[in-house]
């Protein structure tokens, strides 16, 4: 859930930092490019279903912050979360409640909405212009941001550097930790320094809806993968507040049915580039 050196295929084949774009000023544009998603098999402490592939984004949009509940409350009457706070993330969402907020979002800005929800039956158009959720592909790419470490701040993250449980540190290392520190509850986003293509929180604070079922990688590679359609579990990416280190690396995978309501789970938003 030693020492290591890590042999990373080399991951990034395009571009550096995003351009920006006529987008609001809480989304960057993620330009596209070729990565190797998952992890080596020598990574400490990773999951078995992180199998490298190689993998080639095209350019999207994607929110520099999680949703917060002020946001979440204002467009859908409600705030589910655990912890109160304004600028705290929302989570305790399904993610169902997350397709509904990005469709809500979109019908407000007379944007096409990208889901059709038939109870527990939906249907992505995936040329639809409105918000939605990123794919596992989208997420795992902006996460690293160009990078071939397991975490975006190299292969050690300390709890200075976003919020999660580390008490034992990565790896049993505790010289990656504050001693004592356990916050114990989310944060308000933003909190911690962005990575260097300007997105905050990949790293904790609360894992993060995806769009794709959870099932094995295809080995071969793809360009834009999706994941699974349908399935009894949906990713989530990202790790929260009360996750091991483990669970906060670049290409750790978690998963839950898509009606459950999770303290530790919230989502971000993407759009489309075109």
């Amino acid at each position: 859930m030693k020492s290591f050196l890590l042999c990373f295929i080399p991951l990034f084949a395009a571009a550096s930092a995003p351009a920006q774009s006529l987008f609001p000023d809480d989304f960057v544009l993620v330009k596209g490019g070729t990565f190797v998603m998952g992890s080596p098999a020598e990574e400490p402490e990773r999951g078995q279903d992180e199998i490298q592939r190689r993998v080639n984004v095209s350019d999207f949009h994607l929110a520099r912050s999680e949703v917060t509940q002020r946001e979440y409350a204002a467009l859908m009457g409600s705030n589910p979360s655990e912890f109160k706070g304004d600028d705290l993330p929302v989570e305790n969402v399904t993610w169902f409640d997350a397709l509904r907020y990005s469709n809500a979002r979109s019908v407000r800005e007379g944007l096409e909405p990208a889901y059709a929800i038939d109870g527990e039956t939906v249907a992505w158009n995936r040329r639809a212009n409105g918000y939605r959720l990123p794919t596992e592909a989208e997420w795992e790419y902006a996460a690293r941001a160009g990078t071939a470490t397991l975490f975006n701040t190299g292969n050690r993250i300390t709890d200075e550097r976003a919020n999660f449980y580390n008490h034992y540190g990565y790896n049993n290392d505790s010289s990656g930790r504050v001693i004592g520190r356990a916050r114990g509850i989310t944060t308000p986003v933003n909190s911690f320094a962005a990575n260097s293509w300007g997105l905050f929180d990949m790293h904790g604070n609360v894992a993060e809806w995806c769009w794709d079922g959870y099932g094995e990688y295809d080995a071969a590679g793809r360009t834009d993968p999706a994941g699974p359609a349908a399935g009894a579990y949906r990713v989530h990416r990202g790790g929260g507040w009360n996750d091991f280190p483990k669970h906060v690396r670049s290409a750790y995978r978690g998963a839950a049915p898509p009606g459950n309501r999770l303290f530790n789970v919230g989502f971000r938003l993407a759009r489309n580039a075109k």
